[in-house]
Parts: C-alpha cells; sequence; structure tokens
C-alpha cells in the first residue's frame, strides 16, 4: 500500500468513526423522545372528559384550546431541547 493509498484508509476510517459517533449520538436522542413518549400511559392517567373539562375552564376564563396549545408548546419545547443538545 502506497503512501496516498494509506491516507486515504486513514482518512474513510475517520469519516466512519465520525458517523458511527454522529449515528450514536442521534440514537441516544430518539431513545430519550421514546422514553418521553412512554411516560403519561392511559392507565395511569386516562383521557378526560373533554366536555366537562372545556365546561369548567369557559366558567372560569379559559378555553380548552389555550390548555391544548400551553401542552403542545411544551411537549415540543422539551422534543426541541432533545434534538439541540
Amino acid at each position: 500500500m502506497n503512501h496516498k493509498e494509506k491516507q486515504m484508509l486513514f482518512k474513510a476510517q475517520i469519516e466512519r468513526d465520525t458517523m458511527i459517533e454522529e449515528y450514536d449520538h442521534l440514537m441516544d436522542k430518539l431513545e430519550r423522545i421514546k422514553q418521553w413518549c412512554a411516560a403519561y400511559p392511559l392507565e395511569v392517567f386516562p383521557e378526560p372528559d373533554f366536555k366537562k373539562a372545556a365546561k369548567v375552564l369557559k366558567e372560569n376564563g379559559m378555553t380548552i384550546d389555550a390548555i391544548s396549545a400551553s401542552n403542545m408548546r411544551h411537549v415540543l419545547t422539551g422534543i426541541q431541547d432533545i434534538i439541540n443538545k
């Protein structure tokens, strides 16, 4: 193997190692998101009666849409934090 071939091989090994590290990093992020998805099982947190909730909220000057939007912002911010780390 000549010098140029050795350099090309070395460069390919570095690129492979970098790709493996990035893959592992992305898989860690995906696992964190999966764990978060499983954090609120229906057996523990059953679906609410949305009509009743909307009525109670409306009687107190709030809407179910505002609560839902706030919850979704929280979830998306959490996912964004995982992605950006």
